[in-house]
């Protein structure tokens, strides 16, 4: 990593991630063991294509204020199915989510 600077930080879903990871595979003559591994778990994980998935974290951004980029990153890599999904992804929130707002999010994520 020498010579590397970071210009932006940001959270990404997991299905960027393994778009990104395949692209700097590319370069390498052979990729290294934790490339490897990591890709393979991205692969079997990623529930959605990069596209879909950036749209998807910003309408659950723009649906409640109570939901962060990171909380909503969570949500499209979950892809949560019922109620109680939701609320273990939403344990650590200072915050607790009225049944409307559980209902809108899990709204959102089925239509995918």
């Amino acid at each position: 990593m020498i010579g590397k600077k970071i210009f932006k930080e940001r959270v990404i879903t997991s299905s960027e991630a393994e778009k990104f990871l395949k692209a700097s595979m590319k370069d390498d003559e052979e990729p290294i063991y934790e490339k490897k591994i990591t890709l393979d778990h991205l692969t079997k994980f990623a529930k959605l294509k990069p596209k879909e998935a950036k749209k998807l974290v910003g309408e659950l951004t723009k649906s409640n204020e109570k939901i962060r980029e990171d909380i909503a990153v969570k949500i499209v890599d979950l892809m949560p199915k019922d109620e109680n999904d939701v609320r273990v992804i939403f344990a650590k929130e200072r915050y607790v989510l009225t049944k409307e707002d559980i209902g809108g999010i899990l709204r959102i994520t089925k239509r995918e």
